[in-house]
C-alpha cells in the first residue's frame, strides 16, 4: 500500500506542473499571435528597429547608405568581450564585403595595421556589443586616430 503512494504523488506533482507549464505556454502563444499580427505591415527597417533599438537601426541605415553596395569595408570588434557584434553588423551590411581585422585591442602597431587595410577599403566600421551602435570612421581617420595614440 505504502508503495504507491510515491507513485501517485509524483504523478500529481507531474500533472500540477503540466498545467502551470501548458497555461504560461498558451499565454505567452497568444501574446506572440497579438505582436505578429499588429506587426504584420511592417518594413523590414521597422522590423529591425523593433528588434535591435533605433539607434542601432538608424546607425546601420546610414552605413549603408554611405558605402556603396558593391564596397568594401574593415570591420573591428571595438567590445573587450565577444557578444557578436561583428557578425550582426556583417550581416545587416551585406551585400557590402567586409574584412574583419579583429579586436581593436589587439590590432597591434600601426605599421603592421596599415599592411593589412586593403586600398579598396576606404571605410572602417567598428562593431561593439549587443543594440549599441555600429561607429562608421574613414580608413585615413582611423589610422591617423592610431597614430596619435601610438605617439602619446
Amino acid at each position: 500500500m505504502r508503495s504507491s503512494v510515491f507513485p501517485r504523488l509524483a504523478l500529481g506533482l507531474f500533472a500540477v506542473f503540466l498545467a502551470v507549464s501548458l497555461s504560461r505556454a498558451a499565454v505567452e502563444t497568444a501574446k506572440n499571435g497579438v505582436r505578429l499580427y499588429r506587426s504584420r505591415n511592417d518594413t523590414p527597417l521597422t522590423d529591425r528597429s523593433h528588434a535591435y533599438g533605433p539607434v542601432y537601426t538608424q546607425e546601420i541605415e546610414k552605413i549603408r547608405r554611405t558605402i556603396p553596395r558593391d564596397g568594401a569595408y574593415i570591420l573591428i570588434n571595438g567590445d573587450p568581450g565577444e557578444h557578436g557584434g561583428p557578425f550582426w553588423v556583417k550581416f545587416d551590411l551585406a551585400p557590402r564585403r567586409a574584412l574583419y581585422l579583429g579586436a581593436l585591442d589587439n590590432l597591434g602597431n600601426i605599421d603592421r595595421l596599415k599592411k593589412r587595410m586593403p586600398r579598396a577599403a576606404r571605410w572602417v566600421v567598428i562593431a561593439y556589443g549587443p543594440y549599441r551602435r555600429p561607429v562608421l570612421i574613414e580608413r585615413y581617420k582611423f589610422v591617423q586616430e592610431r597614430k596619435e595614440r601610438e605617439g602619446a
